[in-house]
């Protein structure tokens, strides 16, 4: 499976997606030449051991764009990378990918799109270094 190549990440939010469990990261580290400003993983948790054994089925990255930051704000644009098991998408280059909400929001759509998921996301309460309320 084709996926952000991350070694380490700070968990932002944890949502619950029918079966499924989507996990939004920031401060990801790589050892790949690609960055990464957020990514976003979807687990299908396995039933009989749901602690160790998460499958990953897709992932939501906003990629670090070799481009120059916008000449009137200064904002850096990054690429929405869409990696859907078998390999990956680029949705495009913005701005707004570098807003956590917005790429959180984006992700999320992304994700239900992928995946038929026709019930809105629910965030988690979370513990551990998560921002979450």
């Amino acid at each position: 499976m084709y996926l952000p190549n991350i070694n380490d990440a700070r968990r932002i939010a944890t949502y619950t997606l029918g079966p499924y469990i989507a996990v939004v990261l920031d401060n990801c580290k790589s050892d790949s030449p690609i960055e990464y400003k957020y990514v976003t993983f979807v687990y299908l948790p396995d039933p009989q051991n749901y602690i160790t054994h998460n499958q990953i089925v897709l992932a939501v990255a906003a990629e670090k764009a070799a481009l120059p930051p916008h000449p009137e704000t200064g904002e850096q644009a990054y690429f929405l990378g869409v990696f859907p098991g078998d390999g990956h998408l680029n949705l495009g280059h913005s701005t707004d990918w570098g807003n956590l909400e917005l790429f959180t929001k984006r992700a999320l759509e992304i994700i239900r799109e992928n995946l038929n998921i026709n019930h809105p996301p629910r965030r988690m309460k979370n513990s551990d270094n998560a921002t979450d309320d």
